[in-house]
């Protein structure tokens, strides 16, 4: 599986694409190349319900059930631009910084226990509170689903990383959330 640091706008993620067997595209045979069907992403440890298809170098196909989106990534090194176009929609262009996520501060070994430090689930991408599955003081279990997030006419179930208790919940059904926005916290 590759893990990478992604800081764009100053908001730093680990994001990790790949079935863990060393072929990073995610079709089992550790070419390199897609085979079509695409490997769900994980942002900060929660899978997002798209598909990620490497059409041709330096140009991604994410698809889901909203339609299809495109990802053009230009530069080289850290540094990089990413144009991401959507049917209808003016292309959006980004600036990105990318790591090694084993070399990026936030990539600390995860604790285990209940002393760990508090584990937050935070929205990977702007879109709007669906549903909202837990109440604050209530046990959880690691993979539980505590929050369901609309974003581009896509539900993504965001998961509890680690199992424990609610201690906050920064959002409410049918609110709008930000990139980046903490959700519920967990200790």
């Amino acid at each position: 599986m590759a893990r990478f640091a992604v800081k764009i706008d100053g908001k730093e993620r680990i994001v990790e694409l790949g079935d863990g067997d060393g072929d990073s595209h995610g079709d089992g045979d550790g070419d390199g190349r897609s085979d079509g069907h695409g490997v769900k992403p994980r942002v900060d440890g929660v899978e997002i319900d798209v598909a990620v298809v490497a059409a041709e170098p330096g140009v991604w196909i994410l698809r889901g059930d909203g339609g299809q989106t495109i990802a053009a990534v230009d530069g080289s090194g850290a540094k990089l631009t990413v144009e991401i176009r959507r049917p209808g929609a003016d292309p959006l262009v980004l600036a990105a910084e990318v790591a090694d996520a084993r070399r990026a501060k936030i990539a600390a070994p995860e604790r285990a226990g209940n002393d760990a430090a508090p584990a937050i689930v935070r929205s990977p991408i702007p879109g709007r509170v669906v549903k909202l599955l837990v109440k604050a003081d209530e046990p959880v279990k690691a993979g539980q689903t505590v929050v369901v997030l609309e974003a581009m006419k896509m539900e993504n179930e965001l998961r509890a990383p680690r199992a424990g208790r609610v201690t906050a919940v920064r959002c409410a059904e049918g609110t709008a959330v930000e990139a980046g926005q903490d959700l519920v916290t967990i200790a």
